[in-house]
């Protein structure tokens, strides 16, 4: 009888310290370790601000990470990516037009409100500088959450006027032109990223938001707001 028990509070002890190995890999692996990291995303870029004038389009992201444990779980992870954000545009724009007759108010004329469809694309280079937790429940298999600033420095931005007609019937061909300079584009933003990631083996996703902290535009024009980039993503990756 004494064997038994003796037997079961050892298994007992080793049990519990397997338990509490586990539960400490958790929140601290020994097994960290310093990474290169390849990404690419789906961005889906928004104006904060943009109010009517600007829409929601998808655009895209590649680059690389570099992982770097600090104490416990908890990382430092810088990166650098080439990225292209497009924001779909919208503005309005007024015809006069000339009537079959005279209407009763007796006005031969009328005014007509027509909208005129368009994109701006943006392409540049985006440096994220993430500071993150991550709980490694398996092996092979960790969650992470994240967050930190991003900043972009835009080496192209292009407007391009979408073909359309007049009420008239007066066909007007696209137009393509640079929006940098005096009330346009920014060459350089930032924005506050946070976001959470699944790793399973070497392959990880993750999803993430960004919102706009400096202006991308000034309010100019019929623009009467100050215009931020906000981005919702989603990144796959390779972990080396």
């Amino acid at each position: 009888m004494k064997t038994i028990k003796a037997m079961a509070v050892a298994l007992a002890l080793v049990g519990s310290m397997a338990y509490a190995r586990g539960a400490s890999l958790v929140v601290d692996n020994p097994e960290n370790r310093t990474y290169l990291g390849a990404r690419v995303a789906l961005d889906i870029s928004s104006a904060a601000n943009g109010g009517a004038y600007y829409s929601n389009k998808p655009g895209f992201s590649l680059g690389a990470v570099y992982h770097i444990p600090v104490v416990a779980n908890l990382y430092f992870e810088p990166g650098l990516s080439m990225f292209y954000n497009v924001f779909g545009t919208m503005y309005y724009a007024t015809e006069t037009i000339l009537l079959p007759e005279v209407n009763d108010a007796g006005e031969s004329t009328q005014d007509v409100v027509y909208q005129i469809d368009g994109s701006v694309r943006n392409f540049g280079f985006r440096v994220p500088l993430h500071v993150g937790y991550h709980f490694d429940f398996a092996e092979n298999m960790r969650v992470s959450v994240f967050t930190g600033p991003q900043f972009n420095a835009s080496l192209l931005a292009r407007y391009h006027q979408n073909r359309y007609v007049t009420p008239s019937g007066k066909v007007e061909e696209g137009t393509s032109g640079s929006v940098f300079g005096t009330g346009g584009f920014k060459h350089f933003d930032a924005q506050w990223n946070f976001g959470v990631g699944l790793d399973y083996g070497n392959y990880m996703v993750a999803l993430s938001g960004s919102l706009g902290m400096t202006r991308l535009r000034d309010a100019y024009g019929p623009f009467q707001k100050n215009m931020r980039r906000n981005l919702f993503s989603i990144t796959l990756g390779y972990n080396f």
